[in-house]
């Protein structure tokens, strides 16, 4: 794998304690976000929701997976974007 492209695998882990952080101010369920497919690019990935037991979305039937989350690296700094979608698979039932 080069050298850029493992840079970007690791952007979530690099950033790991700020979206901890955010989740929990944020009432989301961190250990869900872990687990939850990545796409990433240079600066940014995108938490995606796959249940692969209902078959929604995916490779196999070129459904796009929902954009859950999406985390932006800018200069260092980390900013949070969530979408219509966040609540309802990262959102923490009280």
């Amino acid at each position: 794998m080069k050298k850029g492209v493992e840079f970007m695998c690791k952007l979530f882990d690099m950033y790991k304690k700020e979206i901890q952080n955010y989740c929990i101010a944020n009432s989301l369920d961190f250990e869900k976000a872990k687990n939850m497919s990545q796409c990433w690019g240079k600066n940014d990935v995108w938490l995606q929701y796959h249940d692969p037991k209902k078959g929604e979305s995916g490779l196999m039937d070129e459904t796009p997976a929902p954009i859950v989350l999406k985390i932006i690296v800018n200069n260092g700094s980390v900013e949070f974007e969530q979408t219509e979608y966040t609540m309802k698979y990262l959102g923490v039932v009280t």
